[in-house]
């Protein structure tokens, strides 16, 4: 018989592994909500068209095929979300939510496709966190954006570094592609396959590169920050003064001139936080501003910036922090009835349980007393309540608790209230 297994680059998150999920859900949604970000949640499934126009033709979810798409019955094509931003602001724009208010504060937790080589932490579908912020174009929104971003990352015990960068606007960016491109030519044969592709259609993206002769070919290739300060001067002062408001908030950086973000729509400000807890430096969260795209998808003129943080990354880049465990919330009473007048009277007796706020089962299998003992230690339950024919006749419970080892007669409501404290 066919043994079912799950899709490749797809995984199951276990029982045990919820914990620790829930934690990184709450944090997130507790940091979101202290700076008065709303949550957001959209369809899985989208139009083609939106992520092909939002990543931009020359992006590698576009041009390798990373996107999960099909032709529906009725004949339109649609993909799986393998990004969060695009659908966003696809509803942002939907639902006019930019006539709400001038700044419009948004989060959102959900699953991203994209058919990609699986890798530590890299699933076909992952799962992520994320914001945006649209309607401000001032550096003080970014500042903003990467506080939250601080802020969230510790709160998990996590503390990666900070890198920066400045796209300046696609305008400005223009001029330095081809001084780039230039830099490259002599060595273009050498270029790594993708490199070859990206060096037509988008030669930042070979800064992404990690085959050795790529890096080697960028040696001595002109930075973006230095064409950016010399070309474009309204990006080089945003970036100066993003700078200044990082220090007012002690939050470390580091400048990175290699780093570039995957998408088209990216302008001005570009960031990664990553770590080296898993070896090579990975990214942990990244973004960048992005204010050109809400009118590429049909909307007028609004600024954006955000960021996407992959929590199946995140929680390995946690581990390997020894950040303190995350345990599952601890069951507090087990059941268990000897007898079959106290069986019976069983579910009656964990529903009221239940009904006082606090967390209850039992033996479904009406195994023996013994088996049942077995059950209440293996599901690490506080305290058994003990129900026997006796018991039921007093309308008692003999409460034990099972970490002093101590046996008390109570009345179920004296029970409940003992537990609690």
């Amino acid at each position: 018989m066919q043994k079912f297994q799950s899709v490749r680059g797809m995984h199951d998150i276990l029982p045990e592994e919820i914990p620790q999920w829930r934690e990184v859900e709450e944090t997130f949604r507790r940091v979101c909500a202290r700076a008065n970000f709303s949550e957001i949640r959209t369809p899985v499934l989208e139009h083609t068209d939106l992520f092909a126009r939002a990543s931009g033709e020359s992006s590698d979810v576009v041009v390798t095929k990373q996107m999960y798409s099909f032709d529906g019955l009725d004949g339109d094509s649609y993909t799986l979300r393998p990004e969060g931003t695009a659908s966003v602001v696809r509803s942002f724009l939907q639902h006019s939510l930019g006539e709400r208010g001038p700044v419009t504060k948004l989060f959102y937790i959900f699953p991203i496709f994209r058919y990609e080589a699986p890798g530590a932490g890299r699933y076909r579908q992952h799962h992520q966190c994320g914001i945006e912020l649209l309607g401000a174009s001032g550096p003080s929104a970014d500042a903003e954006v990467l506080a939250l971003a601080r802020d969230f990352l510790n709160e998990l015990g996590v503390f990666p570094t900070l890198k920066l960068n400045t796209l300046g606007t696609r305008e400005s960016r223009r001029a330095y592609v081809e001084a780039l491109r230039a830099h490259l030519e002599p060595n273009r044969e050498r270029l790594s396959e993708d490199s070859k592709r990206r060096f037509e259609l988008n030669p930042l993206r070979i800064f992404d590169s990690k085959e050795p002769r790529d890096h080697e070919a960028l040696v001595g290739a002109p930075r973006l920050l230095d064409h950016v300060r010399e070309h474009d001067a309204e990006s080089s002062k945003h970036f100066d003064e993003l700078c200044g408001f990082l220090d007012e908030l002690e939050i470390p950086f580091e400048i990175d001139h290699n780093l570039v973000r995957g998408f088209d729509y990216y302008s001005r400000t570009a960031f990664e936080w990553v770590s080296d807890k898993l070896g090579a430096q990975s990214t942990v969260l990244g973004g960048g501003r992005y204010d050109g795209l809400v009118e590429e998808l049909g909307g007028k003129p609004t600024p954006g910036i955000g960021f996407g943080c992959g929590i199946e990354r995140l929680l390995l880049v946690r581990a390997a922090s020894e950040a303190p465990p995350i345990e599952a919330e601890r069951l507090t009473a087990f059941v268990v009835a000897l007898g079959n007048a106290a069986k019976a009277a069983a579910p009656r007796l964990v529903r009221a349980v239940r009904q006082s706020g606090l967390s209850c089962d039992y033996d479904l299998a009406t195994r023996a007393f013994r088996k049942q003992m077995d059950e209440a230690n293996r599901s690490k339950a506080r305290f058994a309540l003990i129900v026997g024919d006796d018991e039921l006749a007093q309308n008692a419970v003999a409460l034990k608790d099972l970490d002093e080892g101590t046996q008390t007669m109570l009345s179920l409501t004296e029970a409940c209230q003992l537990m609690k404290k």
